[in-house]
């Protein structure tokens, strides 16, 4: 997990499928891009330019503990 809690990482992952700005959680730097952007193959996989941490949120919602 990217963040400290199962709810924290929910908002996370809503906030980049919905496409709204999203700061890197792990650097705190930069805002976060699609990894795939002149493909667009998928909008479910995220990338900071600034420390280079990649989200693939598919993996992320997976690993989410069960409440």
């Amino acid at each position: 997990m990217y963040t400290n809690s199962r709810d924290e990482e929910v908002k996370f992952l809503k906030r980049l499928w919905t496409s709204q700005p999203t700061i890197c959680p792990k650097c705190n730097r930069a805002e976060l891009v699609h990894l795939h952007k002149k493909a667009k193959k998928s909008d479910c996989d995220w990338k900071c330019p600034e420390c280079g941490e990649i989200y693939r949120t598919i993996n992320m919602l997976k690993e989410l503990p069960i409440k």
